[in-house]
């Protein structure tokens, strides 16, 4: 018994070609990506998403509400 073999298994999920580009922006996630709205939860007034600001740092002009990514 010299021991070889045992032990070298990766588990299930990760064969070859699984588990490769499927991550975070794929699909219609409703966030992500340029383009959409961020809207107020509280009013529902909404605004053109603004590249690199996130929509949680944005107030509503209207109430004053955080706004939320559509």
């Amino acid at each position: 018994m010299n021991g070889q073999g045992k032990g070298q298994g990766k588990g299930q999920g990760w064969r070859r070609g699984e588990c490769t580009g499927k991550g975070m922006g794929q699909g219609n996630r409703g966030f992500g990506g340029p383009g959409g709205f961020c809207v107020c939860p509280n009013c529902g007034y909404r605004v053109p998403h603004e590249r690199g600001v996130p929509c949680r740092q944005v107030r509503c002009p209207k109430c004053g509400t955080f706004m939320v990514r559509e």
